[in-house]
């Protein structure tokens, strides 16, 4: 969901309107309709001040979070798959079947 897509969102879960972020932020409403079908983001200072008018991270409205997520669980696959190069081939497979056997599981 892009920004203006997660702010429209969060107007609605509060019961605001695009007019009074409009005011409180100091931009034009049609700015947010624009927004959307742009797919854009608003200059940092704006983004910033957007949401904390509505409450919630700028991490949130810009993705930040599910990509900070990722990260780290890319840098720990990184990290086990450094410390399997460390095994001999025979414990490599015992290592497998024990992985194969935790996917079956779940």
């Amino acid at each position: 969901m892009n920004f203006w897509k997660k702010v429209d969102s969060e107007l609605s879960y509060l019961g605001k309107t695009r007019k009074e972020l409009a005011s409180a932020v100091g931009f034009d409403v049609a700015n947010i309709s624009f927004g959307i079908k742009r797919n854009s983001i608003p200059a940092a200072d704006t983004a910033l001040k957007v949401a904390r008018f509505l409450g919630v991270s700028l991490d949130y409205l810009l993705d930040m979070q599910e990509e900070s997520i990722q990260n780290s669980q890319n840098k720990q696959i990184s990290q086990i798959e450094n410390n399997l190069r460390r095994f001999s081939p025979g414990d490599l497979d015992a290592i497998d079947k024990v992985v194969t056997a935790l996917v079956e599981k779940y």
